[in-house]
């Protein structure tokens, strides 16, 4: 758990960057810190390890004042990752990695179980990767290498200073996902500092906006976006703030499994009987042994054909499918794009979960905002 208790910095021409800052941060959690260029959200972050030291107030760190410890064992404690990546260039990645747990005397078969451990966490091949230099990797794996080094000693506690702001929008929507799926199996308590609303609501469980050295409002994405404190919040999230609210809720939670199938080895009458027994204009096709989705077949498409081989619509999941794990605003901006009412959902290796429809997603956009609550578990 991390706590700001009436924290100022003022510096010696009279500037108070940070200004009476009340904060707490509750252990594994992802607390994000937002506002305009200049208002204190950097500095704020960098008082935690004590790169900046405060003018007044106390940072707690479970209970204990940061300025307790001496400031390189406090931030041999803290995970450290920025945006310019700071790899040092002549050490190999694995050295790079090591380098905190190098400095904390750790056995060499220890480190390297650690680094080996951390590449695959990453989705590096140990291998592969160990023993080449930042220079020989893209910026995207290099971006993970510096997750991985701020992992490097298993601190409790990361500061994330825009970690994915050097790369493209494609990698950077890939590193935060990946970094919330490791999130999950970690659990840091993470201090992460941006300056994009989406990618604050998008990684945080609490998202703090900052104005002028003072914290504007604090609060989950969800209670932000449904209730903005303010004329300043409310302009700072946007006025697509209902569609921003369809990035918290998970396509899983709004699926209907209920929907009936055929597998591909079914017959055209297998497939007739389900459309006279449901409702359904068309059904979706799955291979037999694992479920992954092969294609689909209309009512009418039926009508002309005798074989189901040759009725079928076939196509990649990957064109025609949104992910489980995608957001209600991933999968609304997919169905439209491609015309779709009706969309199938697959976990990523492809296998039909269920489906989601185009109405009841736009029904979700036009909901009352008050009376959807978004949790780190679900939609409730």
């Amino acid at each position: 758990m991390i706590e700001f208790k009436n924290v100022v910095k003022q510096y010696p021409n009279g500037f108070r960057a940070v200004d009476d800052l009340n904060l707490l941060v509750p252990e594994g959690e992802i607390c994000v810190l937002i506002g305009p260029s200049g208002c204190g959200k950097t500095t704020s972050m960098r008082m935690i390890n004590r790169l900046i030291s405060i003018t007044s107030g106390e940072i707690l760190i479970d209970g204990q004042p940061n300025t307790e410890l001496p400031a390189e064992e406090l931030r041999r404690q803290i995970g450290y990752a920025i945006q310019q990546i700071g790899l040092l260039p002549h050490m190999t990645i694995a050295d790079n990695i090591a380098l905190v747990p190098r400095l904390l005397h750790w056995d060499e078969n220890r480190i390297r179980r650690r680094v080996d451990e951390l590449l695959e966490l990453v989705g590096l091949d140990p291998d592969i990767s160990r023993d080449k230099y930042p220079r020989q990797l893209s910026g995207g794996q290099q971006q993970r290498v510096g997750v991985a080094r701020a992992l490097g000693a298993d601190p409790p506690i990361m500061l994330m200073d825009e970690p994915f702001g050097a790369v493209d929008p494609i990698t950077r929507e890939v590193l935060q996902a990946e970094f919330l799926q490791i999130q999950e199996r970690v659990g840091k308590t993470i201090i992460f500092v941006t300056h994009d609303i989406d990618e604050a609501i998008k990684m945080g469980d609490r998202i703090a906006i900052m104005r002028d050295g003072h914290l504007v409002q604090y609060d989950t994405p969800d209670t932000i976006l449904a209730h903005p404190i303010n004329r300043f919040v409310r302009d700072f999230v946007g006025t697509d703030r209902t569609l921003k609210r369809l990035g918290l809720i998970r396509i899983k939670n709004l699926m209907d499994t209920s929907r009936r199938t055929v597998t591909l080895d079914a017959s055209i009458e297998d497939a007739a009987r389900i459309f006279r027994e449901s409702e359904q204009n068309c059904i979706f096709i799955v291979d037999k042994g694992d479920s992954t989705l092969k294609g689909w077949i209309d009512r009418e498409e039926m009508k002309e054909n005798t074989s189901l081989t040759e009725a079928m619509f076939e196509a990649p999941w990957i064109d025609i499918a949104v992910r489980d794990d995608a957001t209600a605003r991933e999968a609304l901006s997919a169905m439209v794009a491609r015309g779709f009412r009706i969309t199938p959902v697959v976990d990523r290796h492809g296998k039909l979960v269920g489906t989601i429809t185009l109405k009841a997603l736009q029904d979700l956009a036009a909901y009352d905002p008050d009376s959807i609550v978004e949790t780190s578990g679900g939609v409730a």
